[in-house]
């Protein structure tokens, strides 16, 4: 017999999986992973020539390191086409948010159950 929160999962998953924009979700972890890399502002900033230049030099290192990353996902898709980072993002997303719809109806369910039995 099929239960009720399975099914709430699978539709969850297959919302999911449908409606989530995995290109945004790339540039957004692409753009963490570079702040992460790429080392902020350092010394040698007194003046207005030094923090200009120091800008270009961190600027530069963000785009090299953001292509850098953009051309290994590229590889990625090359080597393995049947396990494309975009298809990777659209199951993480559908695994994660069936999970939650499960948790949540198990909730629902165990709160309607306790206050049925709380009664008698």
């Amino acid at each position: 017999m099929i239960s009720l929160d399975w099914i709430c999962g699978q539709c969850a998953f297959i919302y999911a999986f449908n409606k989530i924009k995995p290109a945004v979700i790339v540039d957004k972890l692409i753009e963490a992973v570079v702040d992460v890399l790429v080392p902020g502002k350092g010394a040698g900033e007194s003046n207005w020539f030094w923090r200009n230049l120091r800008s270009l030099e961190r600027d530069s290192d963000r785009i090299s390191k953001e292509l850098d990353i953009r051309g290994d996902l590229r590889n990625w898709d090359r080597e393995f086409p049947f396990f494309h980072h975009e298809l990777i993002v659209r199951y993480a997303a559908g695994f994660l948010a069936s999970a939650v719809a499960v948790a949540a109806f198990g909730q629902v369910r165990s709160l309607f159950s306790s206050s049925k039995r709380s009664r008698f």
